[in-house]
């Protein structure tokens, strides 16, 4: 992987500083700030999803199990411990992670469609069993809480502060993720999703860097439906849908599966997106899945994959024979320990 070249790196800086002004911003352009929180939530979900499907090459189309246990573990733990704002995080964290483990051993073996579809089956159990479980979950009607204060300051996060606490969150995962890509594990990823037989027969365990790939992923994505679920200070089982899903699974591929900052791209045009198209008309579902359509078909790297790849002098394809360069600093430290 190459390095951020300066260019990179003046992007980055003058995007954070948009996402710093957004409380004032947003007013002058019509939005609700309550819009903005919402970009960077379904930003980290969609960075969940890009590192099972843009990095390691697994169909995640059940994401949103992970989601919605986030969602509601930090609702019963908020409910039911009085836990505050951090904790209330973690343990929606841990949630997410938790539901990875207990299906993870089934997704193992299997690739394609069938890891997708296996995947969407145990996020539908997940959500039929808070559907069904009403004493606990609300059921249908779902489940009310207050938002925590921080622990020790007795802070209530509101509007902007709230806003602030979740850019920061969002921040964290961004350098995290950004470290992680680049790591040896992180090229191994790469290396498993551009051809995975090679890498078996190079003495890698494919099964278990998806596994852990797979951890990850829940994690964050639990974390990201653990802040929704404290802005919006409900959980609903539609959280758990395989229509939340698709929907996160869009918002990657849409701003460019595979990129650091495409989950963002993609999360701001389709949440924007849909506040606009759903408050002008009454069908807005239509053109907003014509733009899906006309984004996949112009740019199939997604929009900000599609405009990185137009950069002069950038070569982002991997050379025929050369798939497997990113896995060499775990072969070489397989090789020396032996």
């Amino acid at each position: 992987m190459k390095p951020i070249g300066i260019w990179g790196w003046v992007a980055t800086a003058i995007l954070f500083v948009l996402l710093l002004l957004a409380p004032q911003l947003a007013p002058r352009l019509h939005l609700a700030l309550t819009i903005c929180t919402d970009v960077l939530l379904f930003a980290i979900a969609a960075m969940a999803v890009n590192l099972l499907l843009g990095y390691t090459g697994v169909l995640p189309f059940g994401n949103a199990a992970f989601f919605g246990l986030g969602a509601y573990g930090a609702g019963l733990s908020i409910q039911n411990f009085h836990v505050g704002f951090i904790t209330s995080l973690v343990i929606g964290t841990l949630a997410g992670v938790v539901g990875a483990v207990l299906i993870g051993p089934f997704l193992l073996r299997r690739r394609g469609i069938y890891f997708a579809l296996l995947m969407i089956a145990f996020g539908q159990v997940f959500y039929f069993i808070a559907y069904r479980f009403t004493n606990i979950t609300g059921g249908e009607d779902g489940m009310n809480f207050t938002r925590p204060p921080l622990e020790g300051l007795g802070i209530h996060l509101q509007d902007a502060g709230f806003y602030y606490a979740i850019l920061l969150i969002f921040t964290l995962v961004v350098v995290g993720f950004w470290l992680l890509v680049r790591s040896p594990f992180g090229r191994t990823l790469v290396a498993i999703k551009q051809n995975e037989v090679r890498a078996r027969y190079l003495g890698l365990n494919t099964d278990r860097f998806i596994f852990v790939a797979l951890m990850i992923s829940a994690a964050i994505e639990g974390l990201a439906g653990a802040c929704y679920g404290l802005s919006i200070m409900f959980a609903y089982p539609l959280l758990l849908d395989w229509h939340q899903s698709g929907d996160i699974v869009l918002m990657t591929i849409l701003g460019g599966a595979g990129t650091i900052f495409g989950p963002l791209v993609g999360a701001i045009i389709y949440v924007i997106g849909e506040d606009i198209l759903s408050t002008a008309l009454p069908w807005w579902q239509i053109p907003l899945g014509a733009l899906f359509v006309a984004c996949v078909l112009g740019f199939p790297k997604g929009l900000l994959g599609t405009a990185l790849d137009l950069l002069p002098g950038r070569k982002n394809r991997i050379e025929p024979g050369h798939d497997l360069d990113f896995a060499a600093p775990i072969i070489a430290d397989r090789e020396t320990t032996r």
